[in-house]
């Protein structure tokens, strides 16, 4: 039997093949059905993933994807792999799960995402029973590239970012209002194109210019969000993502000083997917 399961964020797709308990993992652009319609996911699956798969047959899909909030948005992704693998069972879950499962399998815990965009959850080791939304790009995200992005343009634009960072920043960075302008009113990926400046604070974290957004960020997440759970303090909390994971000493810090425990940072939560999927199949 063949499962092939997907982590579909903002910007990336993994995808992770599993045959005779055997792994090989292949890559295309994100799926989110709030920017994809089901023909364009179809085009992406027909063009950019089944020729990688070698005709395998596929039995099981699991797509745990960004924006897979809904019946409807789910319906979008659910026709788009059924018509491209008909013989398959397909089951789409939000990212948000794919998460909770990645970070703790079975066992209870809250589990955040902390890459391109921000959530979070309280999960029970089956199914998420608390949820904080995020607000999404423009109101809230706390803690993603894409809100130190905007953190970052804005502090730009009213002159208060250092002149070593300034030279630095637009050297490597077009910071052109026409093209920020442009990406903001005229892009279809808005968090995509401003979380792509959110990478120079990754790149200069131990500035202490840099240092100061990112602290705010974190404890933003941390103190406006993660508390707010029911009897937060009982719980570990795990990370998944890139922002998570490169700045996971900053984030450790402050939780602590928060009453609250660091379970684990993990860049990519596919192979845990696998380990609960094949627990589940064995």
């Amino acid at each position: 039997m063949s499962i092939l399961i997907a982590d579909s964020g903002a910007t990336k797709t993994e995808w992770c093949l599993i045959t005779d308990g055997e792994t090989k993992t292949f890559h295309t652009e994100g799926l989110n059905p709030y920017y994809h319609t089901t023909e364009s996911i179809t085009e992406v699956v027909d063009h950019h993933l089944k020729p990688k798969l070698d005709g395998a047959k596929i039995e099981e899909i699991h797509f745990y994807g960004a924006g897979c909030d809904g019946n409807e948005k789910d319906a979008i992704v659910h026709q788009a792999l059924q018509g491209a693998f008909p013989d398959a069972s397909v089951n789409v879950f939000h990212d948000l799960l794919g998460a909770a499962r990645a970070c703790f399998l079975r066992q209870p815990g809250i589990a955040c995402i902390l890459g391109t965009g921000s959530n979070s959850c309280l999960y029970d080791g089956n199914e998420i029973i608390e949820h904080i939304p995020s607000l999404a790009f423009i109101l809230g995200d706390e803690g993603s590239a894409g809100y130190f992005g905007k953190r970052l343009i804005n502090k730009y634009f009213r002159k208060e970012v250092p002149d070593d960072l300034k030279q630095d920043l637009e050297k490597n960075y077009d910071m052109s209002l026409d093209h920020i302008t442009a990406g903001l009113y005229d892009g279809s990926q808005k968090s995509r194109f401003i979380a792509s400046y959110g990478a120079f604070l990754g790149e200069h974290a131990d500035h202490p210019f840099i240092k100061e957004i990112l602290h705010e960020g974190f404890e933003n997440f941390i103190t406006r969000i993660l508390l707010k759970y029911t009897n937060a303090t009982d719980y570990k909390v795990s990370f998944i993502g890139s922002v998570a994971f490169a700045h996971r000493k900053m984030i450790t810090e402050i939780l602590e000083e928060n009453g609250l425990m660091a379970e684990s940072f993990i860049r990519h939560p596919m192979n845990r997917l696998v380990e609960f999927h094949s627990v589940e199949v064995a």
